[in-house]
């Protein structure tokens, strides 16, 4: 009997390791992957039929990101590791251990290196993808969420939730540099090459309206710019000079040029949206009270389609991005 006791430990540890079987459209083209938040599932929505299809998950996505064409990297806050998406193979397997709490993923790929918040620990983790390694964990301000990246001075900018407050850290020493106040109960953060553009809900009682850009340099505000109500996520590429920025109070989006900062009139979706991505020549944005998704024209900030989604629509990736 002795001797049965490693071995039924080894063999609960290797099925704890087996990927599980999803099922996943056999062609990822004009494929838009989205998790939901009011039931564990992933949906795979085709955006040119409109067509719908989900996969029933044991755990609820609160963060992906693609980390190559066929692989995405899933987190669910109450799941205590990563898990990794196969789209070939429609496999999902358990990955390294992170702890409760993980709020927001951010790849870089030069690297290899995926970071995330973690909520319930205060602090950001550095995941070698090649190695299925946590490589360290950083001590932030309460509630670390949305995190950008400055590729030229090697700096990861990390928005604090509960601290109202920016910590800013050194990705080659792996330490937090510095902190400054920002403005209450922030999400959301998009870093132009020079300052840092931050949203939030704002205070209790007076929710916010405006979009805060920092000088990260000194940590002072040098603009506001006003949008909706609860500017709270930005979606900006190389293809053009306007960063796209989605209020959840007032169920907008709104196209700002980080030259001059000009805002455009606000754009409605539904109710709640919750995520903003974009392609070649659309924007998507989720609606997670609305349950759908907005299909919007890039050249002329125009909605192209509306298609009706289930079970709170929140994070997406791009299959194979529309060209």
């Amino acid at each position: 009997m002795n001797r049965l006791i490693p071995l039924i430990l080894i063999f609960i540890l290797l099925a704890g390791c087996q990927p599980e079987k999803i099922a996943v459209p056999r062609s990822m083209k004009d494929i838009l992957v989205v998790s939901n938040l009011k039931k564990p599932e992933l949906s795979f929505v085709d955006l040119q039929t409109g067509k719908l299809t989900a996969s029933d998950l044991n755990f609820r996505i609160t963060s992906m990101v693609k980390v190559d064409r066929d692989t995405i990297i899933l987190a669910g806050e109450n799941e205590d590791s990563l898990y990794r998406l196969q789209l070939k193979q429609g496999t999902l397997t358990k990955l390294a251990q992170t702890g409760k709490g993980i709020n927001e993923l951010l790849y870089r790929p030069q690297d290899h290196l995926l970071y995330f918040s973690n909520g319930t620990k205060n602090t950001v983790g550095f995941y070698d993808v090649r190695k299925n390694k946590v490589i360290t964990e950083i001590n932030t301000d309460k509630f670390p969420g949305s995190m950008a990246l400055n590729e030229k001075k090697n700096l990861l900018y990390v928005v604090n939730v509960k601290g109202a407050s920016l910590s800013i850290i050194d990705i080659s020493t792996k330490r937090e540099v510095a902190q400054f106040p920002i403005v209450e109960r922030p999400k959301g953060i998009f870093f132009d090459g020079k300052y840092v553009w931050v949203g939030g809900h704002g205070p209790y009682g007076s929710l916010n309206e405006n979009v805060y850009i920092y000088d990260p340099e000194t940590g002072k505000e040098v603009d506001r710019i006003k949008v909706g109500v609860m500017p709270v996520d930005f979606y900006r590429d190389d293809r053009s000079a306007d960063v796209y920025v989605i209020c959840h109070g007032s169920s907008s989006v709104y196209k700002i040029d980080i030259n001059n900062r000009s805002v455009s009139k606000p754009l409605q979706v539904e109710a709640n949206p919750y995520d903003i991505i974009g392609d070649k020549q659309r924007i998507y944005v989720t609606s997670l009270d609305g349950d759908s998704l907005a299909i919007i024209d890039r050249s002329t900030f125009t909605k192209l389609k509306q298609i009706r989604l289930n079970n709170g629509p929140h994070m997406m990736i791009l299959g194979e991005e529309n060209e």
